[in-house]
């Protein structure tokens, strides 16, 4: 068949997102989504701004950047709004990286940072996690380019401390220093404050996570001024209107009634606590997540055979084929009662055990 796709993209590694499924009976553990659906407050945003849909969205977002200015203590100049984190992410590396000028990552992270490198021609440096998946701050002391990286990382969900961060800007003041913290209301530390003396701090942040709004797309960046100023310019040439009125909508009237979504994320970390304990006492291997998941190595099965087993019944996790994460799998925390779910099938796959596979 021919192909009217230019050379240079024609190897584009392929993101591969979890399963989809809607089906009432699944119990989705397997996207990192919120387990909880969006306050009144928001649907009823939501459902308002609907009946404006003939006419263009604000492309400067002034009400949403003034709620979230307000919502985290920065000014408005330091916020840029994009469609979901994953544009920002992609302006970022087209903004400030290109093929002479590359990005260093942990060897363990988000897979679509990848992608966007090969997008754009950006050659990766890639640092090695501790055997532990831990992530060394001393072991990026030479880093090259954009320095890049999740806090909590994924699909680890460890994290490091704000004072380590600004211990790597420091270190790089001539670089930026790109931490994405989509899953940051779980238990880690913001570098957000870190802003006002870093110009070289650039923190992406989501909605899709603590905010209930994985299905609106709209993600947002912190940083200087400056920093801010240069992602502006990149992100009108490419998509001016990019964060639609709904999602404009939503966003404010989130900001605005955050306790809702700050007890959502209790009860989440309630689950999580409860789940890391219940697997481990399993004899699974579980790292101390601080993100709205755990990372675990099963006891007595293996990674894809425990996945398939739970989909059998209807429980969706994720497993990462790759050298150092194929032992293990990805479980988004979900209520109190799909975690029990959860629990019970792993005791009742490992009770049918027999050997090992």
């Amino acid at each position: 068949m021919k192909t009217f796709l230019m050379p240079v993209h024609r190897a584009l590694p392929a993101y591969v997102p979890g399963t989809h499924e809607e089906s009432g009976n699944v119990i989705r553990l397997n996207t990192n989504e919120s387990p909880y659906p969006p306050s009144p407050e928001v649907l009823g945003a939501i459902a308002s701004e609907s009946s404006k849909l003939n006419f263009y969205n604000d492309p400067d977002c002034t009400v949403l950047i003034e709620a979230l200015s307000a919502h985290l203590g920065v000014g408005t100049a330091n916020i840029l709004a994009g469609n979901g984190s994953d544009q920002i992410l992609q302006l970022a590396f087209l903004a400030f990286a290109d093929g002479d000028n590359p990005v260093t990552l942990p060897d363990v992270t988000y897979s679509y940072y990848d992608l966007f490198a090969a997008l754009y021609g950006i050659p990766l440096r890639r640092i090695k996690l501790e055997p532990d998946f831990s992530m060394n701050p001393a072991a990026w002391q030479s880093a090259e380019g954009m320095l890049v990286f999740p806090n909590p990382n994924a699909p680890t969900g460890l994290a490091l401390q704000r004072s380590e961060i600004e211990g790597m800007l420091q270190a790089h003041p001539d670089q930026v220093v790109l931490v994405d913290e989509a899953y940051v209301d779980f238990g880690a530390e913001t570098a957000v404050p870190l802003i006002r003396q870093y110009p070289n701090l650039l923190v992406v942040r989501t909605f899709s996570k603590s905010g209930s709004l994985a299905g609106i797309r709209l993600g947002y960046a912190v940083g200087s001024e400056s920093l801010i100023a240069d992602l502006a310019k990149v992100r009108n040439a490419v998509d001016l209107y990019g964060v639609n009125r709904l999602a404009q909508a939503a966003g404010t009237a989130a900001c605005r009634h955050w306790t809702y979504y700050e007890e959502n994320c209790r009860r989440i970390v309630d689950a999580r606590r409860e789940t890391t304990e219940g697997l481990r006492a399993l004899g699974f291997t579980v790292t101390d997540s601080l993100g709205n998941f755990v990372f675990v190595r099963p006891a007595r099965i293996s990674a894809s055979d425990l996945q398939k087993r739970l989909m059998d019944r209807g429980i969706l996790v994720r497993h990462f084929k790759t050298e150092r994460t194929n032992d293990w799998l990805r479980i988004t925390i979900g209520t109190m009662d799909e975690m029990k779910k959860l629990l019970d099938a792993c005791r009742e796959i490992l009770n049918g055990q027999e050997e090992c596979p």
